[in-house]
């Protein structure tokens, strides 16, 4: 016992245990670089296995190049389409032979930073990152040399997985006006963020395109449950209120739906909802939510054998998306499967 704890075992204890030297026991625990004798490896393994020896991952990283393990940083854990598409990526990963360590910025910049730069140091073989900061985080894994795969924003030159945010908007918008609905506002994500842009002006398209009555009234708020119930309480707070609003993300549209009730307004009956993202928790909204489905499955798949591909040049995907039509919207029967777009 050391300081109140078990002591390390290591290759040291391994090669007394074994009668070798400790650049024996390095060789069978790293494969390499020089031969050992089967009979000599076999002791080798005997003692690891006595002495519950177990091989310092950074250390092999130095010595083999790989710790095979990933990281993967998003902008909020309690978002249901993160988690989603943190469980696809370790799936993925695990598939691959790749272990994931997941980090959770709160969509801080600084705290993005601040988790490469921890990933960093524990030798990551490869990134996938939702960036507040893209071009910056950039930099920094350039720098070490790490491979990355961007989710959404990214620099220009860096390997990106996105989807079709504005032609989601538009198609969920289209629906909406398809309805016969002709006061449709949004509630929008963050000021300045490259995804809620991109969706927003897929949703003034469709509007304009399709020649809406009026201009819709919009508001910013956060991707998160309270912005939507914040946002859902300022736009039917008006004196004409809209008969239908698209949110910019799943999270924002269950916090309508309670928007709505607070004020006693149907859904559908009253306000038409549709949003976007597809996660699992929108088909048990009530009522369920019409929604634009990303491709989850299909981006993680992307992503790992992007960073795990030998040599692999960048990547610059554009995903399709797809309409899940529920109940939020006012159609009377749901698709079952979503309408490619």
């Amino acid at each position: 016992m050391r300081g109140g704890g078990v002591a390390r075992v290591t290759q040291a204890d391994v090669a007394r245990a074994a009668g070798t030297s400790m650049a024996v026991v390095s060789y069978v625990v790293n494969g390499g670089p020089r031969p050992v004798a089967e009979g000599t490896r076999q002791r080798v393994l005997a003692a690891i296995e006595q002495t519950g020896y177990r091989p310092d991952g950074v250390a092999r990283a130095l010595v083999g190049g790989s710790t095979m393990t990933l990281g993967l940083i998003v902008p909020d854990i309690a978002n249901e389409f993160f988690a989603e598409l943190a469980r696809a990526v370790e799936h993925a990963a695990r598939a691959a032979g790749r272990t994931v360590l997941l980090a959770n910025s709160e969509g801080d910049a600084q705290t993005e930073l601040a988790l490469l730069e921890t990933f960093l140091e524990r030798r990551i073989d490869g990134v996938v990152i939702i960036s507040q900061a893209p071009i910056t985080a950039a930099r920094m894994l350039e720098r070490a040399g790490t491979r990355r795969v961007f989710l959404g924003a990214a620099p220009p030159d860096d390997s990106s997985i996105g989807v079709d945010n504005f032609g989601g908007a538009v198609a969920a918008t289209m629906h909406l006006v398809g309805h016969g609905y002709e006061r449709i506002a949004m509630i929008g994500g963050p000021d300045l963020d490259e995804v809620a842009d991109a969706r927003r002006d897929g949703w003034q398209h469709a509007l304009t395109s399709l020649g809406a009555a009026e201009e819709g009234a919009f508001v910013h708020q956060p991707f998160t449950v309270d912005g939507g119930y914040v946002g859902g309480l300022q736009l039917l707070a008006g004196d004409t209120r809209p008969q239908a609003i698209f949110a910019a993300s799943d999270r924002q549209a269950i916090g309508l739906l309670r928007a709505a009730a607070d004020e006693g307004i149907s859904v559908p009956d009253e306000l038409a909802i549709a949003t976007f993202d597809g996660s699992a928790a929108s088909a048990y909204a009530v009522p369920s939510l019409t929604t634009v489905q990303q491709p989850i499955t299909q981006m993680a798949d992307l992503a790992v054998r992007q960073l795990t591909a030998h040599d692999a040049p960048p990547l610059h995907a554009v995903l399709e998306v797809g309409l899940v039509i529920r109940r939020s919207c006012g159609c009377s029967r749901p698709w079952l499967e979503p309408r490619r777009l």
